[in-house]
């Protein structure tokens, strides 16, 4: 699919769901060694899986919406990029550190932008109302996306 602004919220809706499973995976992990070593290392797999996706739908973002939306986009796509390609040499304070103090700032960046989105006419407001009905969006606070019927 060709970058095209409009398409934008589907990728970013993807990032605010990843971002709440990750979430959801790490909340009751105190450091990063329980996180790791805590069932097998499915927790850490998952997220790692997940961070990948975050920074796969990053790259597919319009050039537009990056920069009108200041964020280190490209350390998101690195992070991905570090994952995919070196997946056993991933630093897990690294990854714990991103959970606990990156992952909060882009979930409200995208929230934002889809805010903004939805209320300039950008987004399609039918677009998010069938994705509030899918199951597959479950983790996303539809109601910190207000706008009108």
């Amino acid at each position: 699919m060709l970058k095209n602004r409009k398409n934008d919220l589907l990728y970013l809706l993807n990032i605010i769901e990843y971002i709440e499973k990750i979430i959801l995976y790490s909340n009751s992990f105190e450091n990063p060694e329980t996180l790791y070593e805590t069932n097998d290392q499915m927790n850490y797999n998952a997220i790692l899986s997940l961070l990948t996706q975050i920074g796969e739908n990053s790259t597919k973002l319009s050039d537009e919406t990056k920069n009108e939306y200041s964020y280190p986009w490209k350390d998101v796509v690195g992070l991905r990029n570090r994952i995919a390609h070196d997946y056993t040499g991933i630093n897990i304070f690294i990854v714990f550190q991103t959970i606990k103090y990156s992952l909060p700032s882009l979930k409200e960046k995208a929230y934002q932008i889809i805010q903004e989105g939805i209320s300039e006419n950008i987004f399609d407001k039918s677009e998010l109302l069938s994705t509030k009905e899918s199951n597959y969006y479950s983790h996303i606070d539809f109601k910190k996306l207000e706008f009108e019927q």
